[in-house]
């Protein structure tokens, strides 16, 4: 991301001890994209390089599938099943065998296993609204043209009013660090990098949707963090899930890292069509508080007989809520973080 040649870094901007990076080299390139939290109803860990923090996704969890309905046109199907979360998800199969027709499909089953997950992620948004802020342990990847980043861990921390994050890398670039609050800093996102860089380049200021912060990732940090997330999987269930199209299946006692209290819903589309953003997406939400700790997405498979493939995910771990956090926490000024040259 950040390399050595830093050429065009000018204009010192009217937050203290901040420089803009201007121009297009892509040299300079501090990739916040890899901070950023998802929504639009997507997100990713998968295989691929070997984590030097703990992964949830190495974790196995044990489940119950206690509802599986839809166009596999079952009904109420109940059977037990292992189902491992593992770095690369597209292995796990789900608990259902997805037919070629919707036509065996019982309406009245679909529409209440529909009914059922529309309530539980209406429960996870009213819960949320009694969140003032949160810090976590977050984890991502991301698939970017066609390859999977590497595995990110950060540590976050968010404020839901006015809508503050702050970020600090765990691995890779350990100690990089960015900071976006709405409304402050003329809007731009507050971000160094580690080592010479940093030397060099100090604190950067770079707009959110800008091509620097946007490069390898699929969302802005505008739109980073559990509640954005709760809103876009809202919407796109009321929008997409429907008795003839959808598959829901429900699964009970799932762990997800130290959690094994965690309710998961997975939603498939059997068939791409017009207005499908996925062919699968699982949910998982922590019932110790009432919100999703994990997200998951899949793309249709590419060949009949190939596997889905993972696009995005999202877990969010050790996760502490109303903390009381403050302005100092998304501050550069803040004494326990290193903003600045030195």
């Amino acid at each position: 991301m950040f390399q050595s040649n830093i050429n065009e870094i000018v204009n010192r901007s009217a937050v203290p001890g901040i420089r803009k990076a201007i121009g297009p080299p892509r040299s300079l390139s501090l990739a916040v994209a890899l901070l950023l939290g998802a929504t639009d109803s997507r997100s990713a860990f998968a295989d691929g390089g070997t984590p030097t923090a703990p992964s949830p996704l190495n974790t196995s969890a044990a489940g119950t599938a206690s509802r599986s309905t839809g166009p596999s046109g079952s009904g109420n199907i109940r059977e037990t099943s292992r189902v491992a979360l593992k770095p690369s998800l597209s292995s796990v199969k789900p608990s259902t065998t997805v037919p070629a027709s919707a036509e065996t499909a019982k309406p009245t089953d679909v529409e209440s296993s529909i009914s059922q997950a529309l309530r539980m992620i209406g429960e996870c948004k009213s819960r949320f609204r009694s969140v003032n802020d949160y810090s976590c342990d977050f984890y991502k990847r991301e698939r970017i043209n066609g390859t999977l980043t590497p595995l990110h861990v950060m540590t976050m921390k968010e404020r839901t009013q006015p809508k503050s994050i702050y970020f600090k890398f765990k691995q890779p670039n350990r100690g990089r660090e960015a900071i976006y609050v709405e409304g402050k800093n003329n809007g731009s996102i507050l971000a160094h990098d580690v080592g010479f860089t940093k030397f060099l380049a100090g604190t950067m200021e770079l707009d959110p949707k800008g091509w620097r912060a946007m490069e390898n990732n699929r969302h802005p940090i505008t739109e980073a963090g559990i509640g954005e997330l709760i809103d876009t999987i809202e919407g796109r269930w009321a929008k997409e899930l429907h008795p003839k199209h959808s598959v829901i299946n429900h699964f009970e006692e799932i762990q997800v890292g130290p959690h094994n209290s965690v309710v998961m819903i997975e939603s498939i589309h059997p068939e791409h069509q017009p207005g499908f953003l996925f062919h699968k997406v699982r949910l998982f939400i922590n019932r110790e508080h009432g919100l999703p700790i994990r997200f998951e997405a899949y793309d249709w498979p590419r060949t009949p007989d190939g596997e889905p493939e993972l696009v995005e995910e999202y877990t969010y771990l050790n996760l502490k809520l109303n903390q009381g956090l403050k302005d100092i926490d998304f501050d550069p000024a803040n004494a326990q973080y290193s903003f600045g040259r030195f």
